[in-house]
């Protein structure tokens, strides 16, 4: 097993990983994601990745981006 620091984008990455086979797992058994669960994987998504200090300026321009198109 790798040492991964915590908060590190290793860590995110990994998290993100799993998260992208849970899915996949799902998606064999289920036809359709409900958008209130695609919705929390979002957020989930987004606080894992804010929790690295290198990405969290990057989401938050992405994030007013996409707020100022809305």
């Amino acid at each position: 097993m790798f040492d991964i620091e915590k908060g590190s984008v290793e860590e995110a990455i990994m998290i993100l990983q799993n998260l992208g086979l849970k899915v996949n797992e799902y998606e064999k058994t289920n036809s359709m994601i409900p958008v209130e669960k695609y919705k929390e994987l979002l957020e989930f998504t987004i606080a894992v990745a804010r929790r690295t200090g290198e990405v969290t300026d990057t989401i938050d321009e992405m994030m007013e981006d996409i707020e100022a198109r809305m």
